[in-house]
């Protein structure tokens, strides 16, 4: 049986595509092996929807197998050959040089430093992972003084020591580092604001008024226990609910969400962040990067009595994929298929299902849905069958 590393090398030569999956996390890098050192590897890394976006540094040691064939790589493959066609990748490779004679990580961590330019450094200390995304500031023969930018709270940057011992790996030159790279004159402490929240829910009403149409963008976040939050700008809005314009985390659009009032536990109008992600959709903006070709930034909706039916009948009309939030926290990508207005049932096609335990065919009432996400790029590609 082949070692890791001749496994490695192996899919070096051929420049396949793979899957690393790692000991100490559930992060799985996808990509092809660009540098192979005896103890370490350098891959050119593929994002969710199969866009090149950055490098990841990583030691064998911390690598528990790679995967060279499956079902998943079939399917990032598709997505690869879909997006260079349509020529969709915009990010300009990190120029890093490297010899025969070099080492991996030395030249990485002199490239940063000299360089000053921004990566994520993941570390392994007390038996948990640590991401500390900043700038190096020194070199020492057994580690680093490390600044740690803080994209939330900018008063929160410090300097920490990271042992090169501790270091599982570095991510470098993808989209959102750069982008943090050309703002950093403004992440600072003294530029540091507080939150600006409105939690009271018999407001929430009247700020999404006060914010259509202001190109501001704001934060939500919801009442239950998901990780994440939506970004983005207020564009249609009633007494019920409203749509927003959906920002991802690298200032680029990201689909639209409908949203009902009772579904918010709190809006945030102004921080630290939001102003960080106004910078970044500027620069995108400029760049001509904001939206990917395919996806349709500008879609229309009416502030009537019922935005709800007019996403559902256009998604039927069109066969557009919508992300369900329900009341009961079932969460499913689906096709809508038909809505009778009669009785308030919408019938949907799953796109996930164990055809031997559940039907592909599902029945909501559509006052169970609190959130409906779509138009984002993984949807499209679902939509085109390129997933």
């Amino acid at each position: 049986m082949k070692t890791l590393y001749e496994q490695l090398r192996s899919a070096q030569i051929d420049e396949q595509l793979i899957n690393a999956f790692q000991v100490d996390s559930d992060i799985i890098y996808t990509g092809i092996i660009q540098y192979l050192g005896s103890d370490d590897f350098v891959m050119l890394t593929y994002n969710d929807y199969g866009i090149q976006d950055g490098e990841v540094y990583l030691k064998i040691s911390s690598v528990k197998s790679i995967e060279t064939d499956s079902y998943d790589l079939a399917s990032m493959k598709d997505r690869i050959s879909f997006d260079e066609m349509n020529d969709l990748a915009t990010n300009p490779s990190f120029d890093m040089p490297i010899k025969m004679s070099d080492s991996l990580f030395d030249r990485i961590i002199n490239t940063l430093y000299e360089n000053q330019r921004v990566s994520l450094i993941i570390t392994f200390e007390n038996g948990k992972l640590h991401y500390n995304e900043g700038l190096v500031k020194d070199v020492r023969a057994d580690g680093v003084t490390f600044l740690n930018v803080n994209k939330f709270n900018f008063a929160h940057q410090r300097m920490i020591d990271i042992s090169f011992a501790n270091v599982r790996g570095i991510e470098f030159g993808g989209t959102e580092l750069q982008l943090l790279q050309e703002t950093l004159a403004m992440v600072k402490p003294e530029n540091h604001i507080d939150d600006v929240v409105v939690s009271d829910p018999d407001k929430f009403k009247a700020e999404a008024e006060k914010l259509r149409n202001t190109n501001r963008a704001i934060i939500i976040d919801t009442n239950d226990d998901r990780k994440y939050f939506y970004v983005g700008q207020v564009i249609a809005d009633n007494p019920r609910e409203f749509v927003m314009m959906v920002v991802d985390m690298n200032g680029r659009f990201g689909g639209y969400v409908w949203i009902r009032y009772d579904d918010i536990k709190r809006m945030i109008l102004d921080s630290d962040y939001l102003r960080l992600i106004h910078e970044f959709v500027k620069m995108n903006q400029k760049a001509g990067h904001f939206v990917l070709p395919v996806l349709n930034a500008d879609r229309a909706f009416d502030n009537g009595d019922n935005i709800l039916i007019h996403v559902l009948s256009q998604s039927i009309r069109f066969q557009k994929i919508i992300r369900f939030e329900l009341t009961d926290g079932d969460s499913f990508a689906a096709f809508p298929t038909n809505l009778n207005l009669e009785t308030g049932i919408l019938t949907v096609q799953l796109l996930d299902v164990d055809e031997q335990e559940e039907s592909p065919v599902k029945e909501i009432g559509i006052e169970s849905i609190r959130e409906m996400a779509f138009d984002y790029f993984k949807a499209f590609l679902q939509e085109n069958q390129v997933d």
